[in-house]
């Protein structure tokens, strides 16, 4: 994993109050992310609001509240606030600069710790806890990764100032002040936050900290919210002790809770902390290998020498800017920010604090190998606002916009092949919707009607009225496929109509066209299956509307995922059920569920995730080959390749992780960082063992990388400021306001 500190761009500020800007640390949120160093030569990380949240009048306001009470927290176990000028123009904060690693990732890379370094680790996060409420702030978000582990203790990160970010935009973008597994009951029930919520997620850290995962599982948010307010926390493997005071702090009424300053009296004299002189003035308080990383951390250098290359690792999260490149965002403020592990130091804002977080390097650890091929730019396209390519096909680009216009691009030369606007209707305010194409056809809807146009020359081929419910289509052969109150075939040059097969309702998902039928899912939950020839009725299956994915159909099978987190194998010529697995069991409440992803059938085996599992079953008799426990809130199952199943948590708040499992027994192969919300950019790579990712969906991001499949060695990463794509050996950049189209991606 490689990172580091960014050179500060032109329009940077080169001092923020009595700071020096000297780079760039990232960015998320809230802001930007500088490097500074004070009068006196400490390094601190200053926060820059965002301009639209410094405009907002409320955050402007919840924002000086919140940095006044942060900086009174005072403890011996926070990393604090040192300056801020929360009315200034932009607003910023500047916080103390500490060396460690995070309590996630310490037990994701060394496992868990024994009842003795707990119970210390316990009664710190308590008098930590004591502080923050002291000065009248609440938490609200204690967890794992807001834990930094330092030499001369425990720092708690992230107090209270991610409140002045609600009510505002942030929030209706999907900010959630708070960690599935470790809110409180009454916050998810009654939106009640009190310092007893603090206590709940204090006895959660401890569970994860003593068994290498939370008290109430993992899977996703919707599932581990249910658990939380109607199950008990599983406490099996944790030690008596330690279990009696997890126990009382996860108990379900708030007022059953001991206070912060009882625990901070019982864990002490349970871990001894108290009597033994200097326990937090030496690394010896961590597990030996936690202890070792800790002490590499704190000798790295803070920056190297003027002018010498960043070493692999040093001053930058997982993800973080390469030097003279733009930074990296690390996307939705609702993510989880990972603290990941590195040979040398880097540097995490958890909003209320900037501390260095490092990747925990071991003997499996993996190093860029040769950099990213040389590349031409072909050419470049404009960018209005609103405009956005679509797809590319037959040497096309298409692109279209919200003012009414479809673009067809030459991909040669990116020359206008044509161009159609529509006059955009008062009642339909934005189009054309591009629907797809073929390399000979184009499709699209606007205003009443759907449209079929010759993909060289623009030439209108036929249209039809459909009333401004535009349709579905699925392109095969010589037909589309279309469906909205109605399934109906088309030959595709003509638009002659071949059939139709009307129903009572609207199609939710589809059409799908596989092995001569064709399905479609029913508003009221049908499933229902066509013969793709005659358009005759073959079939249908009440299914509910608890359907989650698309179907998807193979070797005479049709499976689909349901949001209860299973997955269902129909028969494709009767609808009759083949198979059907669950993963749950009671714990599980369908009512709140989400986490079923499409399936993969690749060479007679099911493939499939449901958030918590990604499982592998027999594609013809369901008959389960493994299962493995995702350990992330949000999975997303990738690809399967050179005999490795690929899946990312780049859903979820903080993540951008990718992870490859042996097809054989589930068991991990690899793990790497590489943030944003990783995806498959070009699978054909992988026919040489490469496959080239992209964060270039997340806020910020841009980044090209190179793994090799098998073993998961960055081979190398490139910074495109764009979201990437790969077609047909080219790679297409999109940028905010440009198109640029490179040579062979390599």
């Amino acid at each position: 994993m490689s990172g580091g500190v960014a050179s500060v761009r032109a329009g940077d500020p080169e001092r923020l109050g009595r700071y020096r800007i000297v780079g760039r640390l990232g960015g998320g949120g809230m802001g930007t992310v500088f490097l500074a160093l004070s009068p006196g030569g400490r390094a601190v990380a200053v926060k820059v609001v965002r301009a639209e949240l410094a405009e907002d009048a409320g955050f402007r306001r919840r924002f000086v509240r919140e940095v006044e009470a942060a900086r009174q927290v005072s403890g011996f176990f926070t990393a604090a606030v040192v300056d801020a000028d929360p009315e200034g123009t932009p607003p910023w904060l500047a916080t103390e600069y500490v060396p460690g690693v995070s309590l996630e990732a310490a037990v994701a890379a060394y496992g868990a710790w024994p009842e003795g370094t707990v119970l210390a680790l316990g009664a710190a996060l308590a008098e930590a806890l004591e502080s923050v409420h002291a000065a009248g702030v609440v938490h609200r978000d204690l967890k794992p990764s807001n834990v930094l582990l330092a030499a001369d203790g425990p720092r708690v990160i992230d107090f209270g100032i991610a409140r002045a970010a609600e009510a505002t935009e942030l929030t209706e973008t999907g900010m959630v002040v708070g960690t599935p597994g470790f809110i409180a009951p009454e916050q998810l029930v009654a939106d009640e936050v009190t310092a007893a919520g603090d206590v709940f997620a204090l006895g959660a850290v401890l569970v994860f900290a003593a068994t290498g995962t939370g008290p109430f599982g993992a899977g996703h948010a919707h599932a581990l919210n249910y658990r939380v307010v109607h199950e008990e926390p599983e406490l099996t493997g944790v030690p008596p002790a330690l279990a009696d005071v997890a126990a009382r702090c996860l108990a379900r009424d708030p007022a059953r809770r001991p206070s912060v300053p009882g625990l901070v009296g019982e864990l002490s004299r349970l871990a001894g902390t108290g009597q033994a002189a200097g326990f937090f003035t030496e690394a010896g308080w961590l597990p030996a290998p936690v202890a070792a990383e800790v002490l590499r951390v704190r000798s790295a250098p803070l920056l190297p020498p003027p002018g010498a290359p960043v070493p692999p690792g040093v001053l930058g999260p997982p993800g973080a800017p390469v030097p003279g490149g733009p930074a990296r965002a690390p996307g939705p403020a609702r993510r989880r920010i990972l603290a990941a592990v590195a040979a040398a130091a880097a540097v995490v804002l958890a909003i209320g604090a900037v501390v260095l977080a490092v990747r925990l390097s071991g003997a499996d650890g993996k190093a860029e190998a040769a950099g990213p091929p040389q590349r031409e730019e072909l050419w470049t396209f404009p960018l209005a606002e609103g405009m956005r390519l679509t797809q590319v096909i037959g040497g096309t680009a298409y692109i279209d916009d919200l003012k009414g216009g479809l673009h067809a691009l030459n991909t040669e030369n990116g020359r206008p092949r044509w161009k159609h606007a529509h006059p955009l209707d008062e009642d339909v305010p934005t189009g054309p919707q591009f629907l797809g194409a073929t390399e000979s056809v184009a499709y699209y809807a606007a205003g009443e009607y759907t449209y079929a146009r010759d993909a060289g020359s623009g030439e209108e081929l036929w249209k039809w009225k459909d009333h401004g419910i535009h349709p579905s289509v699925a392109m095969v052969g010589e037909r589309i496929y279309t469906s909205d109150v109605r399934l109906i075939a088309r030959d595709s040059r003509t638009g002659r109509e071949i059939w139709r097969n009307t129903y009572e309702g609207f199609s939710k998902e589809g059409p799908t066209v596989s092995g001569g039928v064709a399905f479609v899912v029913i508003n009221d939950g049908t499933l229902r299956a066509v013969d793709a020839e005659t358009g005759a009725d073959l079939w249908r299956l009440q299914v509910g509307d608890q359907l989650e994915t698309s179907p998807v159909a193979a070797n005479g099978v049709v499976y689909y995922g349901v949001r209860d987190g299973s997955l269902h194998a129909v028969n494709a010529a009767t609808g009759r059920y083949a198979w059907k697995q669950s993963f749950e069991g009671a714990s599980w409440d369908p009512a709140i569920a989400g986490g079923a992803g499409a399936p993969i059938i690749a060479d007679g085996v099911a493939y499939f995730e449901n958030d918590g599992y990604v499982c592998a079953f027999a594609a013809d008799t369901g008959k389960p080959l493994w299962r493995h426990k995702t350990g992330v809130a949000e999975a997303r199952l990738l690809s399967v390749e050179k005999g490795t199943v690929l899946f990312s948590d780049g859903d979820d708040e903080g993540a951008g992780n990718l992870y490859a499992l042996d097809v054989r027994d589930g068991t991990r192969l690899w793990k790497e960082h590489l943030g944003g919300s990783p995806s498959i950019v070009d699978g054909r790579a992988v026919e040489n063992g490469t496959v080239l990712f992209s964060d270039g969906d997340d806020e910020g991001a841009g980044n090209l990388y190179a793994l090799d499949v098998r073993d998961g060695t960055r081979l190398w990463k490139e910074h495109l400021g764009g979201s990437p794509r790969v077609i047909d050996g080219r790679l297409y950049v999109v940028e905010d306001d440009l198109l640029r189209v490179l040579s062979d991606a390599g």
